[in-house]
This record gives structure tokens, sequence and C-alpha cells, in this order.
């Protein structure tokens, strides 16, 4: 165990690593002070000793070490030596460069995320950025953009103060536990009925963008990443399936996923393999197997053409109204396995109530429960208790109230009634 040796000047904690003393010297401090260094030095010589992850304590005691101190414990090989810090923008600019494990549309994200860290905070020591203002950024994102992209935008600060601390490059994450502004935007979520999607279908200029369409809302697939990934080997026409790739999921180890042709899907997929060219790799030539090419702004021009009015998030909402149909039909895990998500996902951003539910919902008659009262199970005639009352008459003979009890039976707790609690 770490001792305690108090100088007149100076206060050190002496421990023994490998049979070899060593001394830190902590200056003029309390004695409270000098026995939580003790105390912490002991657990930080037992976990190194038997190979185990620090604990958040000892982790956290670390972090708040000033430099000499946390540079004799690198010295003796107890902790790691402390990364000199980098700029904020140089460090994230780093961090993006090594995610080459996401697709190209979440480093745009991540990229889009740092450019507004940097305008709000400048280009200063990444250690210089405190908790207050994380605070303030996160206030200032919500005057700047929509709440649900607010929210995000601080979990993507988040993601990369946290891994600066991974590095022991800052003690503390600044963004902890700092959040703004929702995760959902319920307002921007809209259900596509199939009314609508007949006039867009019938406005769209050629069978590739009817495809393209009629894969987001009757497929739900993720346009247009998965739609330009669609390839005709993945065609599977004797089993009435395909299989789609998926970018966003890969990374989680589910880089693919088999959907139904659906009946709805299926004429449009017969149209575009009949007016396939021989040799063609690609569902949708046009995309040309570019899953980050933009498709958004001629599809609001089919839209308007269609004479129908445009909707938020043009895609995503074909997407999600297509969940939502077949909630109604098969268990979720079914829906969320060809859709490609999870059911916490669903319910969080894709699934919605209808007008038809509120209709479907007067339609269902649930009966008159007034007047009904819970059934209890009838005794049997052995089950019935009978009770037999003699009279007696006033003054009677001993010998009469003998013979009343030699035909009377008694019951089990005999003539006392039974005491409560007994």
């Amino acid at each position: 165990m770490a001792s305690i040796e108090y100088r007149k000047r100076t206060t050190r904690v002496i421990a023994y690593i490998d049979k070899r003393k060593y001394c830190f010297p902590l200056g003029p401090v309390t004695k409270k002070t000098a026995e939580r260094f003790a105390n912490n030095i002991d657990s930080l010589l037992h976990e190194r000793r038997c190979n185990l992850p620090l604990s958040r304590e000892v982790t956290n005691w670390v972090a708040d070490l000033d430099e000499i101190l946390y540079a004799l414990l690198a010295e003796n090989g107890l902790v790691e030596a402390r990364i000199k810090s980098s700029t904020l923008g140089a460090f994230i600019d780093s961090y993006i460069t090594g995610r080459t494990d996401v697709t190209k549309r979440r480093i745009d994200k991540l990229q889009c995320a740092k450019d507004r860290l940097v305008e709000f905070f400048g280009d200063v020591a990444l250690g210089t950025v405190t908790a207050g203002a994380a605070d303030e950024y996160s206030r200032w994102l919500l005057r700047q953009l929509a709440p649900a992209t607010a929210q995000k935008e601080c979990q993507i600060a988040a993601q990369f103060f946290r891994h600066a601390y991974r590095r022991q490059l800052i003690p503390r994450n600044p963004f902890d536990g700092v959040s703004v502004g929702t995760a959902t935007n319920n307002e921007r979520r809209v259900f596509i009925d199939r009314d609508i999607i007949a006039d867009v279908l019938d406005a769209c200029p050629n069978w590739q963008w009817r495809t393209v369409v009629a894969l987001a809302r009757f497929g739900g697939l993720r346009c247009s990443s998965e739609v330009a990934l669609l390839k005709w080997t993945d065609m599977h026409w004797d089993t009435d399936r395909f299989t789609v790739t998926s970018p966003k999921t890969k990374r989680y180890g589910k880089g693919t996923r088999v959907v139904p042709m659906f009946g709805e899907l299926r004429p449009y997929l017969d149209e575009a393999f009949s007016m396939a060219s021989e040799g063609d790799t690609w569902v949708i030539p046009m995309l040309g197997g570019q899953p980050s090419k933009n498709l958004g702004t001629t599809f609001k021009k089919i839209i308007q053409r269609a004479g129908v009015a445009e909707w938020p998030k043009p895609f995503q909402n074909l997407r999600a109204s297509r969940q939502t149909e077949l909630e109604r039909h098969f268990p979720t895990y079914q829906v969320c396995s060809w859709l490609g998500n999870t059911p916490d996902v669903a319910h969080k951003h894709y699934l919605t109530v209808t007008d038809s539910d509120f209709e479907s919902a007067l339609k269902t008659k649930t009966g008159d429960w007034r007047g009904m009262q819970t059934p209890v199970a009838a005794r049997s005639d052995a089950q019935k208790k009978t009770r037999t009352v003699h009279s007696v008459r006033e003054n009677a003979s001993f010998s009469d109230v003998v013979g009343i009890l030699e035909n009377a039976r008694v019951a089990e707790e005999g003539f006392e009634p039974p005491t409560r609690g007994l």
C-alpha cells in the first residue's frame, strides 16, 4: 500500500512498483487530498498489475492531474504520455480523414458540423472548449437550424470531442449531457397516399423515374443510395425477391437485405427489365451505381408537374409511408427486416397515424360494456354452506339442550369462533 509522508513544506506519497520505491511530491496539500492520491495510486497499481481496465473513478482522477504529476506517472509507466492538443479544425479534419467506414454522405455531414464548430469557436486549441461554451453553442445552433438538425449536430460535436477524450487530448468531453431541440420533427412527417403517388408516377418523364419512385414508395428503399446500387443480378425472379445493398447499414454488419417483390412494385420492375439493354448492370442506368447522386431537385419538379402539393423530405416520406402501410398487415420484425431499420427507429421516424386510421377506429364496434360484471364461478352443492337454526325455549331443561346438541354439527373450529390472526 502507498504510504504518506508529511514534511514541513511538502507531503509525499510513497509507492512501491516492482519492488522499487517511487515518491510523488504533492506540495503543501491537505491530509484528505494526500489520502485520496494514495488510494488512487493503490487502485492504479492493482488494475495495472492485474491487467484490468481502469475504473471510472481512477480515469477521472488521472484526467484531472496537472502536467507535473501526470508526467511522473507516465515516466513510471503507469499511464500513457499525454499527446499535445491540436487545434479544433486540424483535429476534426484528421478524424474525418480516418472515417473510412462511413459513406460519402456521412462524411459531408461531418464536414458540415466541423464548419459550424469552427465558425462559432474559431480554430482554437482543442482543450479550451469548456462545457459552458458547449451549452452556448447548442443554443446558437437552435437559432440557426431546425430543432431536429440542431440536435443531430450536437451529437456529432459530442462524437468529435469523445474521440479526443479517448485519445487523451482533453481531460473531459465538454459536450457530455448537452442536448438541444428534439430528435424528431413530426410536422415534417407526411403520409403519401396512393392517389397522390399515382399522379406523380403519371408525371414521371420516363420508365427510369417511374422505377425510382416505385422502389421508394412500394419497396421502401432509401433513395438514392440503395436505389442506385440495385443490380439486375440482385433480382431473384424465381422466388419473387430481390437483394438490396445498403451503404448506411454496412458498418453495423448489415450490408444487404432481402425484400419481397411486392405486388404493387412488380409491374414497374417488369417494365424496367423489358426496357433494359443486354449487358446492363444497373437497374437504374441513369444513376450509374452512384449512391450519392442528387435526385431531389428533379423529383420536386416532377411533383409540381403532377399538380399535387409538395411534401417535405420527398423520398424519406415515401419510404416512411410504405412502412406505415406494411405495419398494418405484417409483424414489425418482418417489416423492419425488409426495410432495413429497427423497431425503435421505425416508431420514432417512420410510422404515422393517418386519416384512414381514424375512420377505421370509428367503424370498429367495441361492444356495450355497461352493466357487465366479472363472472364468479358457481359453487357446487357440496361446496355450499348451509346453516340450521335451532330454537331453544326459554328456561329449557338440561336434558332438552343435550338433545339438541346430540343432533347438531360442529364446525372444524369448534364452538368458539376463530380468533383473528391465528
